[in-house]
């Protein structure tokens, strides 16, 4: 929600203007007082004076602090609910408010609360002014203290996701656990309690008794801690010294309040990790527990991950080498730039001294090198230039049924002498049961065979290669459609535009007479001829626009220019198209500042704006306002009373070819080209368009630009 703008007379915050907006398109002039609305606003609203009274609270401001209205009216300062550092920094906002100097446009403050708990709050705040009152600070809050600590959570778990990663052994996995545990959760100790067999031991502790704790072991049946590993969930016991779970040694440590979580993911847990406080017997809240059965959570994925490593080294080593080439991959389109990225990875992920990637000629049956990595520039030139038929080097025929091959010593080949070929392995890339090439990868002088691991890599490789082989030809080929339908748009456009303008121009002269007499029924069908033509030719310059923003070809130019002398352009062409029964009105002239942008995209933007408010309007008015929003912005407003527009269609009125359906479609054409030039335009101005309606009582969007257009 953005509040009213420093120095206005607009006290109500957004929600509320919006909610009196649509009570008086509901109900006419009725409004609601402005002090209803502050009373049963949902944001948190206060009202202070220079020296830091508290003079009006609302409904949502009391509930949040604790007071009643009796007590609000008794007097309550700054100092009362807000902490000593945050009142002074409010004191001096207050002063320069007041004073007309510039304040934050949003802040936070640590707000007090009756109860003495504190809480985060997010601010903005206005000057009330009142005619023959002194003025006052408005301040408009939200409270932010779950969102900021949730926020700082993940942020911390991200951050304990990389200490995780960077662990070399269980046991340091087990360190950063505990202390990481402790830092992110705000506990004093933390304690990791690992399955060995048929006992639990103490594999890594953070906080109170650390030192004491590795090495320990208890059974998983008769222990205090064998129960909560055994436990179906976790296990959370405040005022643990008066429970029944207090054991001798947890009461003799002086552990007030207990959580332990299992560390399961389906199947028997791995361990259990336990949480302790000192110092609050009601420490482990519903947030908490929630949190750290997150941390939890994440910690049984790492020492999953730690535990496979230790008996499947191989296996990791895999995974790695695919993820590393499935994110390069990921991250190209173009198909030279992907073939690369296969070639690379694939040398790299087996430790190859060479790798090349052939694609496959369904014509010729050949496979050709596309790439290659690890070859001196004139082998690699050569390679590219030979057609590998199948028929011609048997050793690839299997590469044809799909399978790997896998040669260890090379066949008796000038050409493999000539590069050095002392072994390599061959993988299909399949897509669809269709052979897409083969990523080859080899050695200069290692014989034998390839490993499991490295025939799993290949084969891993292979497979996400021929996706996105594919995926960059299918991209390729959207990418030319595009173009030739840009180009097809483009000519045709012009060719259209011509003889439209030829028609529109011999109209015009006949219906001044030019070319001899006309009479009243020539006059009214020239005039139509003229209307229709007119919007055809709009219609074609605004696909020509379009085309040229989708080819990206449009530019900016800006020059200095006066509002009201646009509008008075706009004037004069709505002129003779406004429909009856439908009343348009400009904003009055004033000695506004100039403008320095693209004039010409401006009236564009207002132009389609008022059109397309007519043509949903059978009745009513259409109005055109001008917002003073800074020094620095303007915005411009066209409301109709029109049909309105479906919450449902909100979100997508600006995208091209849309319109409204059924009832509501204008009886005016349009192809659904308007609002997307409106939407692009104004981007290219530096601004923004948003639109606010209701159906049945109309419409009114709102181009927001700065007045001078920044240099690109």
């Amino acid at each position: 929600m953005t509040p009213p703008r420093q120095g206005t007379d607009e006290a109500m915050p957004r929600t509320a203007r919006r909610t009196a907006s649509r009570q008086q398109r509901a109900s006419g002039p009725a409004l609601a007082s402005f002090g209803e609305l502050f009373e049963n606003a949902s944001d948190i609203i206060l009202l202070n004076d220079r020296e830091g009274r508290v003079v009006a609270a609302n409904r949502a401001a009391r509930e949040f602090g604790g007071y009643s209205a009796e007590e609000v009216a008794r007097g309550i300062h700054l100092r009362d609910v807000l902490a000593p550092a945050d009142c002074e920094a409010a004191m001096l906002l207050t002063q320069r408010a007041l004073d007309g100097l510039p304040i934050p446009e949003v802040y936070e403050r640590e707000a007090v609360l009756r109860d003495g708990s504190h809480r985060r709050v997010e601010l903005r705040s206005n000057v009330l002014r009142r005619s023959g009152q002194a003025p006052l600070l408005q301040t408009i809050g939200r409270d932010v203290t779950e969102q900021k600590e949730s926020a700082a959570f993940h942020a911390s778990l991200l951050q304990v996701s990389q200490a995780l990663l960077t662990a070399q052994s269980l046991d340091e996995l087990g360190r950063v656990i505990c202390e990481e545990a402790g830092r992110v959760l705000h506990v004093d100790g933390a304690y990791l309690w690992l399955r060995r067999d048929d006992v639990l031991m103490g594999c890594a502790a953070a906080g109170r008794n650390a030192g004491e704790f590795v090495g320990i072991r208890r059974s998983l049946q008769d222990s205090f801690i064998g129960q909560m590993y055994r436990a179906s969930d976790v296990l959370v016991v405040n005022d643990f010294q008066h429970s029944l779970y207090g054991s001798e040694p947890a009461r003799r440590f002086g552990v007030q309040a207990l959580l332990a979580a299992p560390l399961r993911r389906g199947g028997a847990p791995l361990g259990v990790l336990v949480f302790t406080d000192t110092v609050n017997p009601r420490r482990f809240t519903g947030t908490l527990r929630e949190r750290a059965l997150i941390f939890a959570a994440q910690t049984t994925v790492a020492i999953e991950s730690a535990l496979a490593r230790e008996r499947e080294e191989e296996e990791g080593l895999i995974s790695t080498a695919l993820f590393r080439v499935s994110r390069a991959l990921r991250e190209s389109l173009e198909e030279h730039a992907v073939v690369r990225e296969i070639a690379r990875g694939a040398r790299t992920a087996v430790r190859a001294d060479w790798s090349f990637v052939s694609l496959y000629d369904e014509h010729s049956g050949a496979l050709r090198v596309a790439v290659t990595e690890g070859w001196p520039t004139e082998t690699a030139a050569e390679l590219q230039l030979v057609d590998f038929h199948p028929q011609h080097y048997p050793e690839l025929q299997p590469l044809l049924a799909h399978q790997t091959v896998e040669v260890r010593e090379p066949p008796r080949d000038e050409l493999y002498a000539r590069w050095q070929v002392s072994s390599f392995m061959s993988v299909p890339m399949v897509r669809a049961n269709r052979l897409i090439g083969a990523v080859t990868i080899g050695y200069r002088e290692r014989r034998g065979p390839f490993s499991a691991r490295q025939r799993r890599i290949g084969e891993g490789i292979a497979l996400q290669a021929a996706v996105a082989v594919e995926n960059a030809r299918l991209v390729a080929d959207l990418q030319r459609a595009n173009r030739l339908k840009s180009e097809f748009l483009g000519t045709m456009s012009h060719e259209l535009r011509t003889p439209l303008n030829a028609i529109l121009g011999y109209a015009d002269l006949m219906r001044d007479g030019a070319l001899g007499a006309v009479g009243t029924e020539q006059e009214e069908a020239l005039a139509r001829i003229l209307i229709n033509g007119r919007a055809l030719l709009e219609l074609i310059n605004m696909t020509l626009d379009v085309n040229r923003l989708e080819a990206g070809r449009v530019t900016v130019s800006a020059a200095e220019f006066s509002l009201d002398d646009l509008f008075a352009e706009l004037r004069n062409e709505f002129g003779v198209r406004a429909r009856a029964g439908v009343t348009l009105s400009w904003p009055d002239r004033m000695a506004r500042p100039n403008l320095f942008t693209d004039h010409g995209k401006l009236k564009a933007v207002l132009r389609n704006l008022v059109d397309n408010a007519l043509k949903y309007t059978e009745h009513g008015s259409v109005t055109v306002r001008v917002n003073e929003v800074s020094a620095e912005r303007i915005a411009v407003a066209v409301q109709d009373t029109g049909v309105g527009i479906p919450d449902s269609a909100l979100g997508s009125i600006f995208d091209m070819f849309r319109q409204l359906d059924g009832a509501l479609r204008p009886a005016r054409g349009g192809v659904g080209l308007g609002l997307y030039v409106v939407r692009r335009y104004t981007e290219l101005l530096g601004g923004s368009v948003t639109v606010d309606s209701v159906v049945g009582n109309g419409s009114a969007f709102t181009v927001e630009i700065p007045r001078q257009l920044a240099s690109t």
